[in-house]
């Protein structure tokens, strides 16, 4: 953490006593000084959220980094992700945050609004290899010229789906809406739905809709387009496309009381695959109207890495980054635990490695082949307040307590 010791030198002294006898009590002893010069190693902290496994390789990987460069000890600090943020908030507001931090895309201008809240690594380019990254990417961690932080990968809403049970009711993979509330027809004839999911893909899929139906943009809806994702809401509920009123189960999914599950690429390992299924999961294109008037889908970095503007020693806390980010070894240990990396060099280490294969690489991949279709997350989209203020009323739209217009009228707009 910031303030943790930096590189020092400490004297060490040593008395040495020479001309002793035994019995000779009044002999005269001569001290020899000497001053040896002992290097400290530089203390580097570095905060991240994530579960037992992705603490598990990440620890490996600073044992290896550690061994490389014996000057740097690296302090880690892992947490839930709930936990981190709340402690980031904490730690962030008295200058005391990690040397090195994960960031939640949506927190980089909250933390940073002018460019001014982080590091900017664009001054650190002898210790990063910021070549491996493309312009573009870089962009998404840029505020005011300044860059506060670097991508790790790309995100955005998936479509999971399992195939076999789609093959059972006669059906494709899913394109367009029309293609949706077929599937849901057929499965809700069953007792079964098409999607699983949680409320901040939903919000994301309502608005896809929106957009490619309305023309505007996101950032400018109302109570009349809101109204509207309510009714539409209803109608995928009423369809069989998904399920409202409970929380999120993975389990649905692995149980066959569903056929696929709306998640992002970054959930695949966790949440749309599993050792112990037979399950055939599969990744299917973002849902269209046939002649949209705006693409609807976004994207977005998983997460960034930044330095901490407090940080004694940045050119230290960036050797680790850049480790971090285009290291082989750690990008052998994470693999595509966190996404299709967009590092170039970590990215040719995985190929050479045969490691881009699996749900994860196909979800990372459905990303990078449908550039042209996405586009860049903008920050209400994930306004954890608006949307959660917009479930309550949606539920009472539902219920029948208040009507669309009502009900979106009273969803907080902006936080």
């Amino acid at each position: 953490m910031s303030g943790f010791i930096k590189r020092a030198t400490a004297a060490a002294s040593a008395a040495v006593m020479t001309l002793t006898a035994t019995g000779c009590s009044n002999r005269i002893f001569k001290e020899y000084q000497s001053r040896e010069e002992i290097s400290v190693p530089t203390e580097i902290s570095f905060a991240w959220w994530g579960g037992d496994a992705r603490a598990d390789y990440t620890f490996k990987g600073i044992k290896i980094f550690e061994q490389e460069n014996s000057d740097i000890n690296v302090q880690p600090y892992s947490s839930d992700y709930v936990g981190y943020k709340e402690s980031l908030d904490a730690l962030y507001s008295f200058g005391k945050e990690s040397d090195i931090i994960q960031l939640n895309y949506a927190w980089l201008s909250e933390y940073s609004p002018d460019g001014e809240g982080f590091y900017d690594l664009n001054t650190l380019s002898d210790e990063i290899a910021l070549d491996n990254f493309t312009e573009e990417q870089l962009s998404y961690g840029t505020i005011n010229g300044k860059l506060n932080a670097i991508p790790i990968s790309l995100n955005a809403i998936t479509f999971y789906y399992n195939e076999d049970m789609l093959k059972e009711i006669g059906e494709e993979i899913p394109e367009t809406w029309d293609d949706l509330f077929e599937c849901g027809s057929k499965l809700a004839a069953e007792g079964k739905y098409l999607f699983e999911t949680a409320n901040i893909y939903l919000w994301l899929m309502l608005t896809a809709h929106e957009e490619q139906t309305t023309g505007k943009a996101a950032a400018d809806f109302d109570t009349e387009n809101l109204a509207s994702m309510m009714r539409f809401a209803k109608e995928l509920n009423e369809g069989g496309v998904i399920h409202l009123g409970e929380n999120y189960d993975k389990t649905n999914y692995f149980g066959g009381k569903c056929a696929g599950q709306l998640l992002w690429a970054s959930d695949a390992q966790n949440y749309a695959y599993s050792d112990d299924s037979q399950i055939t999961t599969v990744i299917g294109k973002y849902i269209s109207t046939e002649e949209p008037l705006r693409s609807g889908w976004y994207v977005k970095p998983t997460s960034l890495y930044a330095i901490s503007k407090n940080s004694d020693d940045p050119q230290s806390a960036a050797r680790l980054l850049n480790y971090l980010l285009n290291g082989e070894e750690m990008a052998e240990l994470q693999g595509i635990e966190k996404g299709i990396p967009l590092s170039r060099s970590a990215l040719e280490t995985l190929d050479g490695k045969e490691m881009l294969t699996g749900t994860a690489y196909s979800a990372g991949k459905m990303i990078t082949d449908s550039q042209n279709e996405l586009q860049p997350m903008t920050k209400g989209l994930e306004d954890t307040e608006r949307i959660n203020s917009f479930f309550v009323q949606l539920e009472q739209y539902m219920k029948g307590e208040k009507t669309a217009e009502a009900a979106a009228g009273d969803v907080i707009l902006q936080s």
